[in-house]
C-alpha cells in the first residue's frame, strides 16, 4: 500500500482551511478577565425596558451593579448616566407592489461615564446598524431575531464602555 505525504503547501492549505472554519462558526479563545470585575458600578438612567435590558447584560460582565433613577454616589467606583438611549426600524428596501424586504435597525446610545475617585466624566456616543430580511410570513421569528439584534447592540455597547471606562482610569 502506498502511503500518502502532504506537501508543505498542501499543510498549509489545510490549517487555513480549519482555522477559517474555526472563525466562521464563532469560535473564539476565552476572552481576559472583565475591566468592570470588583468594581461598584452605578447605572443612572430611566427605567425603560431598553435600559433595564442593558443593565441586565451589564450584570452578566460585573458583580455589583446598582440602578438607579437619580444620582446617589456612594464608595462608587465607576457612574455610567444614561442619556438617550434607542433602537429604531426602518424599511430599507422595497420589492413589488411597494412590500418591505429589508428592514433597518438603528442602535443609538448617549451616556456619560464618571469616575468619582478621579473626578473624571467623559460624555460619548454609540451607534451601530443591522439589516435584516423581511418577511410577511415569519414575523414570529422576525421578533425572536430582533430581539436577538437588540442583545447584540447592547453586548457591543458593554464592551465599547469597558474600554472607555479602562481610558478614563488613565
Amino acid at each position: 500500500m502506498k502511503e500518502i505525504r502532504l506537501t508543505f503547501n498542501l499543510k498549509y492549505l489545510l490549517l487555513v482551511l480549519l482555522f477559517l472554519s474555526f472563525q466562521s462558526c464563532g469560535y473564539n479563545l476565552r476572552e481576559s478577565p472583565s475591566f468592570f470585575l470588583e468594581k461598584n458600578i452605578a447605572v443612572v438612567s430611566n427605567s425603560s425596558s431598553l435600559n433595564q435590558l442593558f443593565i441586565e447584560e451589564l450584570r452578566k460582565t460585573a458583580n455589583n451593579v446598582v440602578a438607579y433613577e437619580v444620582n446617589e454616589s456612594n464608595e462608587l467606583d465607576l457612574i455610567i448616566k444614561i442619556n438617550n438611549h434607542q433602537i429604531q426600524r426602518f424599511s430599507s428596501a422595497q420589492g413589488a407592489g411597494a412590500r418591505t424586504v429589508e428592514v433597518r435597525i438603528d442602535y443609538s446610545l448617549n451616556f456619560s461615564i464618571e469616575n468619582p475617585v478621579l473626578s473624571k466624566k467623559e460624555n460619548y456616543e454609540i451607534r451601530d446598524v443591522k439589516y435584516i430580511a423581511f418577511d410577511d410570513s415569519q414575523i414570529l421569528a422576525m421578533e425572536a431575531e430582533e430581539s436577538d439584534i437588540n442583545k447584540d447592540f447592547i453586548r457591543f455597547a458593554i464592551k465599547r464602555i469597558e474600554i472607555l471606562s479602562a481610558s478614563l482610569k488613565e
